[in-house]
């Protein structure tokens, strides 16, 4: 069993827990930067307090570690302000440069040799074809952040680290996450679809995420962008009916209106309303194996 040591950012949000849980279960040992200065070392794991608005980070958090796992960023399924916008864009790219800085100032042979990094499906612009990975970016504000996001990631090349970026699809998890906000409408049988439910939602199980970060960290092949997106995207109506469908619930509401959602989450509902049709092939020709290729399948671990 490997005693590889990894440093992972993030490690308090949904995707970056569950990674905690997966590779500790591998035998890993972790690092975790956080600015909690309340967690508590354990044998397997050491908390480590950085500051990325004052560049303030230790180099013991990524002198001789394995890789780096960098999942920090403020959540973006909030009302998109103009100061939270900036907030959005900084907590991505400022975080990506603190840890470059700091690698730099670590002798070459101490570095980690690996960098995998979240990036999201807004990348794409909204449409019904599918779409791989050299599509242009969209335009508007999500696409910009996606750009950003990856950007950041360029100069760690430049050290001579191979470099990750996983464009991650709505991610299904039992708490938490997309299905977090929807499960306590349809509990009481208010589940439906939005705008006209045809638009495309491309989803992955958190577990696959994890296990997908781990392919990619540990076959030395793996480089550049990758979907992180299962092999069957839906409909939203296909999405809305199977969990109705999964929760024993009604499916009887009529369709939320697209004028509702932009009032309620301004411009931010152009996330739940954007049609993404994704494409996993690029990932799959790696070897890499989906634990939950389709919905039902996911749905049913998730909601049991």
């Amino acid at each position: 069993m490997s005693q590889k040591s990894i440093t992972i950012t993030g490690g308090t949000g949904l995707i970056g827990q569950q990674a905690i849980q997966f590779f500790l279960k591998k035998g890993y040992t972790l690092r975790i930067l956080t600015r909690n200065t309340k967690l508590l070392n354990s044998t397997s794991i050491e908390y480590f307090q950085w500051n990325p608005s004052t560049q303030e980070i230790p180099d013991a958090a990524l002198s001789g570690a394995h890789a780096i796992i960098h999942l920090a960023g403020a959540p973006i399924a909030e009302r998109w302000t103009p100061a939270y916008k900036r907030t959005i864009i900084d907590s991505r790219v400022d975080t990506a440069l603190v840890l470059l800085n700091a690698l730099k100032r670590i002798p070459e042979s101490e570095r980690p040799k690996i960098i995998a990094g979240a990036s999201a499906v807004g990348w794409y612009p909204s449409s019904d074809e599918l779409q791989a990975e050299q599509v242009s970016r969209a335009n508007g504000f999500i696409g910009e952040v996606t750009e950003a996001w990856e950007a950041a990631l360029i100069g760690f090349q430049d050290l001579g680290m191979r470099t990750i970026s996983l464009r991650i699809g709505l991610v299904l998890a039992p708490s938490g996450g997309f299905l977090g906000k929807l499960k306590p409408i349809f509990k009481f049988g208010l589940g439906s679809a939005i705008g006209s439910g045809k638009h495309w939602q491309s989803w992955i199980h958190i577990e696959d995420i994890v296990r997908m970060l781990d392919w990619t960290v540990s076959h030395e092949e793996c480089e550049g962008v990758y979907n992180a997106t299962s092999p069957e995207p839906v409909t939203n109506l296909e999405m809305s009916r199977s969990l109705a469908h999964g929760m024993k619930r009604p499916f009887l509401a009529p369709n939320i209106p697209e004028f509702v959602l932009r009032l309620v989450f301004g411009e931010m509902s152009a996330i739940l309303l954007a049609s993404h049709r994704i494409d996993s092939s690029r990932i799959l020709a790696t070897g890499f194996d989906f634990e939950f290729p389709t919905l039902n399948h996911a749905l049913k671990n998730i909601l049991s």
